[in-house]
């Protein structure tokens, strides 16, 4: 009776069900959530402004995946592809579109097929390709902002424009260690080798191209960028005392594995001011055995970006390569559940894998830049008791986004169906028992996550996902398509030889 009586006396006040809507988002979880003052979809559908002044239209956002799309040598946007792919998310009704990952150093790649924004990127006739994606990304009205990555010690061997000889980069020299099996160390030591200890000289080249790969996504039009600080990505390799054992000034303590991305942080938002948007995604912990980052030291790295006033959302995630309890990186093979959860006065519903520390942050007391909690999310519900209960202000949607790209608008923002229907299809992935038999766990193990680059080349292509492909069938098409591509291959490099068609020049 007291939530109902706060507002009536609100409504009459301001006069405003608008207003009254961004008071009842702000009410405490047991105001809210006991007298059921907003449904599912009402929560999911409100909308957001940044602290930059961009306006989201709804709560829901599209989470950057990795889209292998792009091809050698420049590994510009796949414009063709990116028509159908960018498309379907465009007309799905989603409150922001991040895109898939876009490398700042063609050397150095995640996984063939990243798009790169290269030293040329912003000359003719590469710029025209980044202006045309804004363009479809953002046709129907949502903004879409680029994440900008650096892989660091994750970029094998073959993806990227280096010498076969050169190593990755990372902030101190530590392999990746999947196993104390000689196969497997055999394995890692030959995709991706032991990387390179990073110079000063190299760390201040790095913030020189991540500062003008926001220039180029500024100038192109895309309405912010996201710095890539999880996964076990470079970022994330210097934030985790695992990976980064300097003793100077990018090292020893959590202040110092923070400076990289203080710096970054400080300098892109000096040249890019609002409404140009500046967020960052991060890790709740590595979730390793021991020696990574602990969920702590997260805590305290997310305290300095929601509060310093220069960051406009921060997504969390969590885990890396080495990981061994990262629900996120561990559920290809669970049904996590089979019918829509009810929201209940007396019980969480917490279907996110990192619920529990977006409620830390939740506690961190100041003006703090709104949060998205990815990873996890399956039913409208869920996702709405995320919100209310002040988790999170925005909710991110990956796996989901391949396999349905169309669901907030057919499924989740549609007031037709009820809550009981509003849940989307399990992550399941088919076949894994072949990921399984593979003794080198560097290969098996990177096994399932192909069947979500499959269906992203699908949507490329202009198909629909098929969820139901399995890994061997998978592991099929690629066997096939690797021998057609072979053929055209050589057919190519025939005709090259033979002077009829020019040859490309690389970028170095």
């Amino acid at each position: 009776m007291r939530a109902i009586s706060l507002i009536y006396m609100w409504k009459q006040v301001v006069g405003s069900y608008a207003m009254c809507v961004s008071f009842i988002l702000s009410l405490p979880c047991n105001i809210k959530m006991s007298s059921f003052i907003l449904s599912p979809t009402a929560v999911l559908s409100q909308p957001l402004t940044l602290p930059c002044g961009l306006v989201l239209s709804n709560r829901l956002v599209k989470c950057p995946m990795q889209e292998t799309l792009a091809e050698a040598p420049f590994f510009d946007p796949p414009i063709e592809k990116f028509k159908n792919l960018y498309s379907q998310w465009a007309a799905a009704q989603y409150g922001l579109l991040i895109t898939g990952q876009v490398q700042i150093d063609i050397r150095f790649l995640s996984i063939a097929g990243d798009v790169v924004c290269h030293s040329d990127s912003s000359s003719s006739p590469h710029f025209e390709k980044w202006k045309e994606w804004a363009a479809i990304a953002q046709a129907q009205g949502t903004p879409c902002i680029v994440q900008l990555a650096h892989p660091g010690r994750m970029s094998p061997a073959g993806a990227g424009n280096r010498p076969s000889d050169m190593p990755a980069l990372c902030p101190s020299s530590v392999p990746v260690n999947l196993g104390d099996k000689w196969l497997e160390k055999l394995a890692i030591q030959s995709i991706l080798g032991t990387p390179k200890e990073m110079s000063l000289a190299e760390i201040d080249q790095s913030v020189k191209d991540w500062k003008r790969r926001a220039r180029v996504a500024k100038a192109a039009g895309f309405k912010g960028i996201q710095l890539h600080g999880a996964h076990g990505f470079l970022l994330s390799q210097f934030l985790s005392p695992y990976t980064n054992r300097r003793t100077d000034e990018y090292g020893g303590n959590p202040q110092g594995r923070m400076k990289l991305l203080t710096r970054l942080v400080t300098e892109i938002r000096e040249e890019c001011l609002a409404p140009f948007c500046v967020s960052v995604k991060l890790n709740s912990g590595d979730y390793m055995e021991e020696g990574g980052l602990s969920t702590d030291e997260a805590l305290e790295q997310v305290r300095w970006l929601t509060t310093c006033g220069m960051v406009d959302f921060v997504e969390i995630s969590g885990g890396n390569a080495e990981q061994r309890t990262s629900g996120l990186h561990n559920s290809f093979g669970k049904q996590s559940m089979k019918v829509a959860p009810k929201i209940k006065e007396s019980t969480r519903i917490r279907e996110a894998y990192f619920t529990e520390f977006a409620e830390r942050v939740a506690q961190i007391s100041g003006t703090k830049c709104p949060l998205q909690l990815s990873g996890g999310f399956r039913s409208r519900a869920g996702m709405a008791d995320a919100i209310a209960s002040g988790a999170c202000d925005l909710v991110g949607l990956g796996r989901t986004a391949v396999l349905e790209p169309d669901i907030p608008k057919r499924l989740l923002l549609n007031p037709q169906l009820d809550d009981d229907e509003a849940l989307a299809r399990p992550h399941i992935v088919r076949g894994q028992w072949l990921s399984n038999m593979v003794p080198v766990k560097v290969i098996g193990s990177g096994l399932p996550i192909q069947f979500f680059y499959f269906n992203m080349r699908r949507l490329g292509a202009g198909l629909q996902s098929d969820p139901d492909k399995s890994i061997p069938g998978i592991v099929f098409s690629v066997v096939l398509e690797t021998l057609r591509s072979g053929v055209a291959v050589a057919l190519q490099r025939a005709v090259e030889t033979l002077g009829w068609t020019p040859k490309v020049q690389k970028i170095e």
